[in-house]
């Protein structure tokens, strides 16, 4: 386990250390931040998703089973986290960031590049694939959370909030054109395929900076309750939940681990813009953001520790 520690998740979470130095540092403002996070978002991210997923063989990666079993685990997590509301005694107006927080994962920065760094190329397509299913139904469980107790933003609006976003959101997009172009089986030009190359090789390091620079722990003393319960139902329960689903359907052993990293991903950056725009809780998104991404340092090497 310190292996893994120490020669695995350190030089990953050592760069975001450095973000938040460079942002201690006013190296980087939020002026930069924002630009860096839209390049990343839009353009860096998408371009290694399309490389990987386009050159992977649909059939081979895509287990049905695991689908399943993943989505199940959030709306378990889901339902979950709201009897933990109950028993937090957890005020309303903060209850659709918490249930948000408790199942809605950082994949497309943080378990990309732990999947990435740790499993490699040849891995990493299965898991992209997955993930895929994973974000759709990250995204619509968090409108439906949001809006569902949000004073400001009326229910009626959830379907129409749904599709906005999710054509609003380019990773989503460039999974759906990649795994078609991945099962249709179509070659990406070499030009072009070089092209995305370069534009990957600036995806993980980036987004992990702009981790770093985005690290807030202003909310903690007022919530500490919530913001321990959201961290015990992502990191762990999450999780859990999905490995005992797996075990029990009998998916393969090899998409155990990839499954792993994404259901035990930390609270996603997308939560605090949610909470901001759907009318939830956004300094306790923030804070549960910042504090179990550091967290998942430790959880990131007890799941490599056990399923590699």
């Amino acid at each position: 386990m310190i292996n893994i520690l120490v020669n695995t998740i350190l030089p990953i979470f050592s760069i975001i250390f450095v973000g938040y130095l460079l942002k201690l540092k006013k190296v980087i403002d939020p002026a930069f931040s924002r630009t860096a996070n839209q390049i990343v978002f839009n353009v860096a991210i998408p371009a290694m998703l399309l490389n990987e997923l386009a050159q992977a063989s649909f059939r081979e990666n895509f287990n049905l089973r695991a689908v399943i079993c993943t989505l199940v685990a959030l709306v378990v997590v889901m339902g979950v986290s709201f009897v933990f509301c109950l028993v937090l005694n957890v005020p309303r107006s903060r209850r659709g960031t918490f249930l948000h927080s408790s199942f809605h994962g950082n994949l497309g920065y943080m378990a990309y590049a732990i999947a990435y760094y740790t499993l490699g190329e040849s891995h990493f397509a299965r898991m992209a694939i997955l993930s895929s299913f994973l974000m759709i139904g990250q995204n619509s469980l968090a409108v439906w959370a949001l809006t569902t107790f949000s004073e400001t933003h009326p229910r009626q609006g959830q379907i129409r909030n749904l599709i906005k976003l999710m054509l609003r959101n380019p990773i989503i997009l460039t999974m759906i054109v990649g795994i078609t172009w991945s099962a249709l089986g179509f070659p990406i030009p070499k030009p072009f395929q070089k092209g995305l190359d370069i534009l990957s090789g600036m995806a993980f390091p980036t987004a992990l900076l702009l981790i770093g620079s985005s690290l807030s722990f202003g909310a903690f003393r007022e919530m500490a309750m919530e913001i321990v319960g959201i961290g015990f139902l992502k990191l762990f329960g999450l999780p859990l939940t999905g490995y005992l689903l797996m075990m029990v359907a009998g998916v393969p052993d090899i998409l155990t681990l990839p499954a792993m990293i994404l259901l035990g991903s930390p609270p996603a950056t997308v939560t605090y813009i949610m909470a901001t725009e759907l009318g939830g809780d956004p300094e306790l998104a923030a804070t549960s953001v910042s504090l179990f991404t550091l967290a998942s340092a430790f959880s990131y090497t007890l799941i490599l520790w056990m399923f590699s």
